[in-house]
């Protein structure tokens, strides 16, 4: 009875994983593929009518790597409830991850986009993926 309780939380907890991979990947629009640095981590909950992002960019070469993001805040029906923000900079050191909290400007944001683009995308320097 042991092995097939541990058997089922061992599937539940990979089925967990599976949708918050998906659900990182539903929220990430990529601006081209990234050789270096990825979203690894993504937490959204309200907070006072607000809506605070907690992202994790990890950084899989030994170098320093620049990234840029912005958020397209969104309402219930996918529409968008603030102006278009500009591209942030972020510098992810050689084989570490940085961490940035991000708060929606308005309570009318219930939804939310992250575009994403790295310095050194595969795109960019006419190299194929592995």
């Amino acid at each position: 009875m042991n092995i097939r309780n541990a058997f089922l939380a061992l599937i539940l907890m990979l089925a967990q994983l599976s949708v918050q991979a998906q659900s990182i990947t539903s929220k990430i629009e990529s601006q081209g593929t990234s050789r270096y640095v990825q979203i690894s981590g993504l937490i959204a909950r309200e907070q006072n009518g607000l809506l605070s992002l907690y992202i994790e960019f990890a950084n899989s070469d030994r170098g320093d790597q620049e990234a840029y993001y912005r958020i397209s805040w969104l309402d219930e029906g996918g529409f968008p409830v603030w102006n278009e923000e500009a591209w942030k900079p972020i510098l992810v050191h050689g084989n570490l991850k940085e961490k940035i909290v991000v708060v929606s400007p308005t309570i009318k944001a219930k939804d939310f986009k992250i575009q994403f683009s790295a310095q050194k995308n595969w795109a960019s320097n006419n190299n194929q993926q592995p």
